[in-house]
């Protein structure tokens, strides 16, 4: 663009008042998405964008001060806005991986299930005796303890006991086959 035609822009025509570019979309849309929070770094991209695009607009493009003041939000909030993030992320992940734990004291203890009903099947009696099932609970490393506590003709009751980082997490099934959280660690941390 021409030096005169930029100078005209900014005379507006026939020498009257000057004529205000208009504000850049992308300015606002940073500074918008600062106070939102979440897409901090999609504020301050937006931000940085918006201000290359004033500046290489020889004057037909407005908004360079606020586009400035959206990245120095942006950039100011980043770490307000990753310690709320983090603050809401962290103790969900939490209970996420709690929770993923307790998959292996459910599925071992309807493998134990299987064992005695299979057992009683043989013997027409259900066993405290676990070795006498050929039960072995499930995953490389044990989280859980497992032990029949009660065991008759009629019925059994076995527990999945949590032990190291699972401690005080306990599980409980009978032969009705209803397996139930009795313990919840997952819902105390």
């Amino acid at each position: 663009m021409s030096q005169a035609t930029s100078q005209d822009l900014s005379r507006g025509a026939q020498g009257q008042q000057p004529v205000k570019p208009p504000t850049s979309t992308l300015a606002i849309v940073s500074l918008i998405t600062s106070f939102l929070c979440w897409p901090v770094f999609l504020g301050l991209i937006l931000g940085i964008v918006s201000l290359v695009r004033i500046n290489k607009s020889d004057g037909r493009l407005g908004g360079k001060t606020l586009a400035i003041i959206a990245i120095a939000m942006n950039l100011a909030l980043l770490p307000t806005c990753g310690g709320l993030l983090a603050a809401i992320a962290i103790p969900n992940f939490i209970m996420f991986e709690c929770r993923s734990k307790q998959t292996e004291a459910k599925g071992s203890l309807k493998a134990l299930f299987a064992a005695e009903e299979m057992y009683r099947g043989e013997k027409d009696s259900y066993t405290q005796d676990l070795a006498a099932l050929g039960f072995t609970p499930m995953g490389q490393s044990s989280r859980y303890d497992y032990v029949v506590v009660q065991a008759s003709r009629e019925g059994f009751r076995a527990e999945a006991r949590g032990k190291g980082d699972m401690a005080g997490d306990l599980w409980v099934i009978t032969n009705a086959a209803d397996v139930q959280n009795v313990t919840n660690k997952c819902m105390r941390d």
